[in-house]
C-alpha cells in the first residue's frame, strides 16, 4: 500500500540495533532455533510501512571511522546523525513524504524519539527545513521509555516490593540510591551513569541473581535472542545484507560509554513541548519491566507541565478487554497523551505481546 503511514522504528540501549526490532520484536520476519526463517504473524508491516534505523552511529552495523570525533556524545549529535539518516532516506522514496508519519520505539530510544519530533515540529513552525516539504509528523508511539531517569532509580522499592531483595539488602541499595539523586541533581550526569551502574550491575545482580531487568519472568537474557543474533552473523547472511566484514553490535559498549553523560539526563522539558504542539503520544508500559515500572512512569507523566496537563490528571483509568472478557491491561488519556498499561509483558512489549501491541499501535495510528 504506497499510501499507508510510514512509522520509524527505534531501538534503546543506547547502541541497541534496530534489527532487534525487525527479528524480535515486530518486523516481518521470526528466526527459529535451527536458524530457519518465518514470516510474524502480527508483523507491524501488516498496517504500516516500517523503517528500522541503527541508530547511534556504531549501533548494530553502523560504524565509523573516527574514533572519537564520529561517536554521538549527546542528544544534538545524535539528532544529526539521526536527522540526515531520514533526509537520505526521502531522497530515495519521495513517494513517502505524503505519507502520515509515526516515529516509535522503546527503552532509551525515548530520548531519540522525542528530540526528533521536536525537531521536526520546530522546522515545520518556523519553515525551515533541509526536506523541501516538511514531514507530515502525526504522532509518537514510546513503550517503557528512559525520559525521565529520576523517576526509575528507586530499584530497592520495586525489588523488595517484589520479594526479589530482602529488606536489609533494600536498604543497602537506598544508600547507593540517594547518592545517585544527588550526582543528578547537581549535574554529575557522569558520575551518576557510573554509581547506576554499580547499583545495577553489582548491587541487584548479587542480592537478587538476576542479569537482567527487562522482565521480572526472566532474570536472565531470553535464549531465543540468540536465534536471530546467530542468524544475522551467518556468512550467506551478512552477504546479503552488503554489510562485508562490519562487526554486529547487538548493544554497543562504546556508544554506550561515549554517551555516559547523557543517559542520566531528562528529557521532560523536550517531552512537554512536544505536547504542546499536539502531536499524539503514545506511552506504553508492560507491566513486568524492572527498570521502568509502570506506576513510576504514570506518576512522571502526571507531573507533566502541558497545557492539559490537568485534564490529563482527571481523566479516568480505563480497564482494556478483549472481547472474551480478558484483561489486557489499562488505558488513560486526555487530548493527545494517552497512557497504556500492558499486562504479561515486561520492556519489550511487541515481542511478549504481540497480537495486543499490534492492535495497540493501529487503533492509535487510527485514532
Amino acid at each position: 500500500n504506497k499510501t499507508a503511514p510510514l512509522l520509524l522504528w527505534l531501538q534503546g540501549g543506547p547502541g541497541a540495533s534496530s534489527l532487534t526490532g525487525i527479528f524480535y520484536e515486530n518486523g516481518p520476519f521470526v528466526v527459529s532455533e535451527d536458524l530457519n526463517v518465518f514470516r510474524r504473524k502480527y508483523s507491524w508491516t501488516n498496517a504500516f510501512s516500517m523503517l528500522y534505523i541503527d541508530n547511534p552511529v556504531g549501533a548494530g552495523f553502523s560504524f565509523t571511522e573516527t574514533d572519537p570525533q564520529g561517536y554521538a556524545k549527546n542528544q544534538e549529535d545524535i539528532l544529526r546523525g539521526l536527522y540526515e539518516a531520514l533526509e537520505q532516506f526521502f531522497r530515495l522514496f519521495p513517494e513517502q513524504k505524503q505519507n502520515d508519519f509515526y516515529i516509535a520505539g522503546e527503552s532509551y530510544a525515548a530520548k531519540y524519539i522525542t528530540s526528533l519530533s521536536l525537531l521536526i515540529c520546530l522546522q515545520k513552525q518556523n519553515g525551515i527545513s533541509n526536506l523541501k516539504e516538511s514531514l507530515n509528523l502525526k504522532g509518537v508511539a514510546i513503550g517503557n521509555g528512559i525520559l525521565n531517569p529520576l523517576s526509575y532509580i528507586n530499584l530497592s522499592e520495586t525489588f523488595f516490593n517484589r520479594g526479589l531483595i530482602g529488606e536489609q539488602q533494600a536498604n543497602v541499595q537506598k544508600k547507593g540510591e540517594k547518592n545517585l539523586i544527588n550526582l543528578v541533581q547537581n549535574k554529575q550526569y557522569s558520575k551518576a551513569y557510573d554509581v547506576f551502574g554499580i547499583l545495577v550491575g553489582w548491587g541487584i545482580y548479587r542480592f537478587s541473581g538476576y542479569s537482567s531487568l527487562e522482565n521480572v519472568l526472566q532474570p536472565h537474557e531470553s535464549e531465543d535472542e540468540n536465534y536471530y543474533k546467530n542468524y544475522l552473523n551467518l556468512p550467506e547472511v551478512r552477504k546479503a545484507m552488503h554489510v562485508g566484514n562490519l562487526e554486529l553490535n547487538f548493544t554497543s559498549a562504546v556508544v554506550q560509554r561515549y554517551l555516559k553523560n547523557d543517559f542520566m539526563q531528562s528529557n521532560k522539558f523536550i517531552l512537554e513541548r512536544l505536547l504542546n504542539f499536539d502531536v499524539k503520544v503514545l506511552i506504553y508500559n508492560g507491566n513486568l519491566d524492572l527498570l521502568i515500572p509502570t506506576a513510576s512512569q504514570e506518576m512522571f507523566l502526571g507531573s507533566l507541565n502541558w497545557k492539559y496537563a490537568k485534564e490529563f490528571k482527571r481523566a479516568e483509568r480505563e480497564i482494556w478487554k478483549n472481547e472474551r472478557g480478558f484483561i489486557i491491561g489499562y488505558k488513560k488519556r486526555a487530548r493527545n497523551l494517552s497512557f497504556i498499561s500492558i499486562r504479561n509483558a515486561g520492556r519489550l512489549v511487541p515481542h511478549d505481546q504481540p497480537l495486543y501491541a499490534f492492535e495497540m499501535i493501529k487503533k492509535f495510528v487510527e485514532n
